[in-house]
């Protein structure tokens, strides 16, 4: 028995339900953090893609999926650029 697993100490006819409110928990934590919820936006749109690409075609899938190949380039080059001008 783990020592944070007091779950296990409870009555038997209590630790279904106090071991499906911990997952729900759980989850719910998870999805409130912000790295997932970017993870699952970036996911919706890529199939969002896909499915536009099977669709309606290649190349209106590939000016969907434009914002999210060229967006790091950009930020590069701005950072670049004001790098570049505020160390001259």
């Amino acid at each position: 028995m783990a020592p944070w697993d007091w779950i296990s100490l409870l009555p038997a006819h209590e630790q279904p339900r106090r071991r499906q409110h911990r997952l729900i928990q759980r989850i719910c934590g998870q999805l409130r953090r912000p790295r997932t919820a970017i993870t699952l936006l970036l996911l919706l749109y890529l199939s969002l893609v896909l499915v536009l690409a099977q669709k309606a075609g290649a190349v209106l899938a590939l000016l969907a999926a434009m914002p999210l190949l060229l967006a790091p380039l950009l930020s590069a080059l701005i950072y670049w650029l004001l790098w570049c001008e505020f160390h001259r």
